[in-house]
């Protein structure tokens, strides 16, 4: 749920023995200037104490006096917060409360002390950044657009950068401002409007900032040819989803159309949006961002019901005709089921002013928007990789980020992608974030790199040149990586290239590599699991040293089955996994909306999903326990770990609550007795993804990748079994 705090605001009134002793426990929700009007109204109700208290605000005065201003104790707090919501640029005072002096006769107000979120002598230079963030992101806007694009342009500038906070704990105040929003880019709803109606004002167009108390949550009230309409970015930037995704349900829309959903409501605003002209406009399903250039725009496609689904679109500004610059070829596939498909295609399109940048399941592609027929493949991922890509998005360092991942329903993992230099026709201005490099026999190694992200892709091409190796400690010592991909072309990997990085998870190897070097990964404690590409021929001793969790896959008969022999490491023989049938996922029954609250029970199994049937709308999701099971704004819901959450969905209607159980999955026996020669089919019930068996000691007992178990002769094994993702079952087997 989007949400802002301002229904929890609180003034704190310091009482001395000259004012005021009854005033301790007022707090300004109850004031009638703050439940009726809207900030925009209330500084239009005190033009001159409002000004004033803005001017002295920025002038960083700790001690504004207004005893010649005759303000009752009653209203100041309506008014202080109603300024600060209109004047975005004030970002370094709390929204929450400052501290009052009053009469204690006549109850007005003598002065005021503001609450500054920063340091007084460091605002300036925040100032500065500010100014600096904010111009960057309106650097795009064209002075010939229609204040009507520009709006639509600063909405998806917003969502493309500001990510929103999902911690309901964290009580950082620059989440509600629009410094946080720019400079952070994080933020809650007040920190989307903020910034959102800070840009518009810069271009000369008018937004406010409205807010529902009962909601908990505040949007924009834009002005257009003399009439307003409601913005709300954040309900328009999905939490929890996929890079590069902007829905622009609430751009641009009137009061009933705004009502019509039945999310907002109780809005404090005496402006009217009465205009419906935009309420059913072209953009209103469009999920992507929205790019004006040279008289068009650019979208993507991701509807497979069109006969151009999963399309690169551009339609024409003037006449509002609409042709698929490029077509989509990919499908998004359900993990454990490859001959299902999702029902949309996840395709996003990003641009840096000079490229337009879009992803298909497998690559990321660039093209140029005054050159129809320059296409570039900029990224492949490795074929070693299962997962699809997801999306593609800019950040405000105009770096090229993509997320791949499993499914549509989980959060991002974010990768970055060095759009400078893994393509021949880089720009010789541009700076690579390779810092160092150099010639070896087919191309280049790389000495150093720069980026210091938690997820990074390497690039394939460096200049022009094929990057064919990477060189002694590269990355050695980073305590923030988390996942890497190493491209196809990569060789060799050197010497304690990747020394003591705690917090490696995930590595993915190209099948061209050939070479791991001595202590290469030595120290990843975190790394326990790692495909050896078969064409790896040379596995330099100590590469894993420390690595107390690892489990290597491969092939029978490779060097990294032979090396995990060697130094005791568990091998999985890919040879003998097999992906098991799709099995149905358990859904949940179709609800009867006969009562107001619904609730039922659940059981799911790790990494299992399943969705809400028969919702009218769904408007909120939300659950208990996230680590145990999240669920998407669709209504889908993932199981995570073991464990108990309640989810709650709530539609136009009613709020369906599931209980729901979250098991691992389980075997039919977890111990065996079993005679020589005799055999014994191992199955496991709630398994999701791939399956490995593995038996302890093949001489007293073997078992198939099918789960069959073979006595050979008297003694004791244990199987272990591997299924969704990480989770690890046993079977004891004593043959009598």
């Amino acid at each position: 749920m989007k949400r802002v705090m301002a229904a929890a605001l609180s003034l704190i009134v310091l009482l001395t023995c000259a004012f005021s002793t009854n005033a301790a426990n007022y707090d300004y929700n109850d004031s009638e200037l703050f439940t009726k009007y809207s900030p925009y109204e209330v500084i239009s109700m005190y033009p001159e104490v409002s000004e004033y208290i803005a001017s002295e605000l920025r002038k960083f005065n700790t001690d504004i006096s207004l005893a010649d201003y005759e303000i009752s104790v009653n209203d100041i707090g309506a008014i202080f917060y109603s300024v600060v919501c209109e004047n975005p640029d004030i970002f370094y005072v709390r929204l929450s409360n400052f501290e009052s002096t009053s009469e204690r006769d006549t109850g007005l107000l003598m002065s005021i002390r503001p609450n500054y979120i920063f340091d007084l002598k460091d605002i300036p230079d925040k100032q500065k950044a500010f100014e600096k963030a904010a111009d960057y992101v309106i650097s795009g806007v064209d002075k010939s657009w229609s204040d009507e694009i520009k709006c639509r342009y600063i909405h998806d500038m917003i969502n493309q950068y500001v990510h929103y906070d999902m911690d309901i704990y964290n009580t950082d105040p620059n989440l509600r401002t629009a410094y946080g929003a720019l400079i952070d880019n994080n933020a809650v709803c007040d920190g989307y409007t903020l910034a959102y109606n800070y840009l518009l004002k810069k271009l000369g167009i008018e937004a406010h900032y409205v807010q529902s108390l009962q909601m908990t949550h505040a949007w924009s009230m834009v002005k257009l040819g003399g009439k307003y309409y409601h913005v709300d970015t954040t309900y328009d930037d999905p939490s929890y989803d996929n890079l590069g995704k902007s829905l622009h349900t609430y751009c641009l829309v009137s009061d009933n159309k705004l009502k019509s959903d039945r999310v907002h409501y109780d809005w404090i605003c005496g402006m009217k949006a009465g205009d419906t002209s935009f309420d059913n406009a072209w953009w209103r399903d469009i999920c992507t961002f929205i790019y004006p250039v040279s008289g068009y725009e650019y979208y993507m496609n991701q509807s497979y019901g069109s006969s151009i689904y999963g399309a690169f679109m551009q339609r024409n500004m003037n006449n509002g005709s609409v042709r698929a610059v490029e077509k989509i070829s990919t499908r998004w596939t359900l993990e454990n089921n490859p001959d299902a498909f999702w029902e949309k295609a996840y395709c996003y399109l990003t641009f840096d002013g000079n490229y337009f940048y879009y992803n298909d399941t497998e690559g990321v592609y660039r093209h140029k928007p005054d050159n129809s027929s320059y296409f570039d493949v900029l990224y492949k991922k490795p074929a070693s990789m299962e997962h699809n890509i997801y999306g593609v998005a800019l950040d405000m360092e105009a770096k090229l980020h993509v997320t791949i991942k499993s499914s549509p329903n989980v959060a991002d993992v974010i990768y970055y992608i060095d759009k400078n230099t893994m393509n021949q026709n880089t720009d010789a201005e541009e700076k690579p974030v390779v810092t160092d490099y150099h010639d070896v026999s087919g191309g280049v190694m790389i000495d150093s790199f720069a980026d210091n992200s938690e997820n990074i892709i390497i690039p394939s091409v460096i200049n022009g040149q094929k990057v064919v190796a990477l060189g002694e400690n590269v990355f050695s010592d980073r305590r923030n990586l988390k996942s890497v991909i190493i491209p196809e072309g990569v060789v060799s990997i050197g010497y304690s290239t990747f020394y003591n990085c705690p917090n490696l998870e995930s590595v993915t190897l190209p099948d061209s590599l050939q070479t791991i070097g001595t202590a290469a990964f030595t120290g990843c404690t975190a790394l326990d699991e790692l495909t050896i590409p078969k064409n790896v021929n040379k596995i330099e001793k100590n590469a894993f040293m420390g690595c107390v969790n690892l489990t290597l896959k491969g092939y029978k008969n490779t060097t990294a089955q032979a090396y995990a022999e060697l130094y005791k490491i568990d091998f999985v023989a890919l040879d003998d996994v097999v992906k098991p049938e799709p099995s149905t996922q358990p859904t949940t029954a179709p609800i009867k909306k006969s009562k107001p609250v619904i609730s039922q029970k659940c059981a799911m199994y790790v990494m299992q999903s399943a969705k809400i049937k028969d919702i009218g709308g769904i408007i909120k999701c939300s659950t208990s326990n996230k680590s145990v099971a999240t669920v998407s704004s669709g209504g889908v819901i993932t199981a995570k770990k073991k464990g108990s959450a309640v989810v709650k969905i709530e539609d136009k209607n009613y709020i369906y609550k599931v209980i729901l159980t979250v098991k691992n999955p389980k075997l039919n026996k977890f111990k065996l007795s079993i005679k020589p020669y005799k055999s014994f089919k191992l199955k496991v019930k709630g398994a999701a993804g791939t399956i490995s068996f593995k038996s302890s000691n093949k001489k007293v007992a073997t078992v198939t990748y099918k789960g069959l178990i073979k006595a050979r002769r008297k003694g004791k094994a244990t199987i272990t079994v591997k299924t969704n993702g990480k989770i690890k079952l046993k079977c004891k087997v004593t043959v009598k």
